[in-house]
C-alpha cells in the first residue's frame, strides 16, 4: 500500500470517503441488483464479453441474454467456431449486432492468438485488446481477477461529482481524472471489499442517484452530499 493510501486509511473515520464507502455498502446489502454475471466464480473471458455487451445496453436486457453467452460465447474458441451469421442472430435482441459480432470475434481472436486463449490479468495488456477501454479493463480486473481497482462509468461519475462537489465539465466525464482519483481513494479504504464497493456505486448511480428526478431527501448520502446541501441534484 502506498504512503498516500496508508494516510487515507489512518484518517478514514473522519473522511467523506469513508462515509460514502460505509453508507453505500450498507445500502448495497439491502438493495443490490442481482445479475448472473455477478454470481459464483467469474470467468475472465465471460466477464469481458458481458462488459462489452453491457455498453449501450440496459443490464436487464443483457441478463435475459446471458444463457446464450454461456452456451455459445463463453470461450474464444466458441466465438470463433460459431458462424458469424448465427452470432448476429444471437445478438439481434441487443441491437448493433453487426458491430458487436465483429467486436466479439476480434476480441476472441486476440485472446486466442496473442494470449494463448487466456485473458491476461494485466491492465495494459487488456487495454491492448481491440474494443477494450479503461472501464472494461478495470471491471474485468476487479470482478474476475479480484484486484482492488476502481472503475468509473457514467453512473459512478454522477455520484462522485455530486457528492464530492467535483465540477461537471460536460461531455465525457468518465475520463475526469478527479473522479478516477477519488474512486481510487474510496477503494483503498478496504481493498478486500473492492468488488462490493464498485458494484454498490454502480447500482446506487443506476437506482438512486439518477440523472433526473432523484429523491435526495431519502438518500443515504444526503447528510454529507455537496449537491444535496446546495438544494438537490443537478439536472444533467
Amino acid at each position: 500500500m502506498t504512503r498516500k493510501a496508508k494516510a487515507l486509511v489512518k484518517d478514514a473515520k473522519h473522511s467523506k470517503e469513508q462515509f460514502l464507502h460505509d453508507k453505500l455498502l450498507g445500502w448495497f446489502e439491502v438493495n443490490r441488483r442481482c445479475f448472473p454475471w455477478r454470481e459464483g466464480k467469474i470467468d475472465p473471458f465471460m466477464s469481458l464479453v458481458t462488459e462489452l455487451l453491457l455498453q449501450r445496453t440496459r443490464a436487464e436486457v443483457v441478463a435475459a441474454f446471458y444463457p446464450t453467452i454461456k452456451e455459445h460465447l463463453s470461450t474464444p474458441d466458441k466465438v470463433l467456431e460459431r458462424d458469424p451469421a448465427r452470432i448476429r442472430e444471437d445478438l439481434s435482441a441487443l441491437g448493433l449486432q453487426d458491430r458487436r459480432t465483429e467486436a466479439l470475434r476480434a476480441l476472441a481472436r486476440a485472446v486466442r492468438d496473442d494470449h494463448g486463449g487466456v485473458v491476461p490479468p494485466d491492465e495494459e495488456k487488456l487495454l491492448d485488446l481491440q474494443g477494450i477501454g479503461p472501464y472494461i479493463a478495470r471491471a474485468v480486473l476487479c470482478f474476475a481477477f479480484g484486484k482492488p481497482v476502481s472503475i468509473v462509468d457514467g453512473n459512478v461519475t454522477r455520484v462522485f461529482c455530486r457528492f464530492f462537489n467535483i465540477e461537471n465539465k460536460g461531455g465525457d466525464n468518465r475520463r475526469n481524472k478527479l473522479v478516477w482519483d477519488k474512486a481510487s481513494e474510496v477503494i483503498a479504504l478496504d481493498p478486500t471489499r473492492a468488488q462490493e464497493v464498485n458494484w454498490a456505486i454502480l447500482d446506487f448511480g443506476a437506482m438512486v442517484c439518477v440523472p433526473r428526478g432523484t429523491g435526495c431527501e431519502a438518500c443515504c448520502l444526503g447528510e454529507r452530499c455537496a449537491s444535496y446541501r446546495r438544494g438537490g441534484e443537478e439536472k444533467e
